[in-house]
């Protein structure tokens, strides 16, 4: 069954974001993408997120944001 996690690197004036599905049992396929922090960028993370129908969404932060 598959189950689709995104990771989040949030960085102030950008987001890396890759998203993976952790329940093959082969080599893991990842998909990868940057996105601006401004709202129209967001909404566009949002999407994509539905899109990759993650499932699960973790985020990090490098500095006090």
């Amino acid at each position: 069954m598959s189950y689709r996690i995104a990771g989040i690197d949030v960085h102030k004036k950008m987001l890396a974001v890759v998203v993976s599905d952790v329940e093959i049992e082969s080599e893991y396929q990842f998909e990868r993408r940057m996105f601006s922090s401004n709202p129209e960028q967001l909404r566009s993370l949002a999407a994509w997120l539905v899109e990759q129908k993650a499932e699960e969404i973790v985020m990090e932060s490098t500095a006090q944001y």
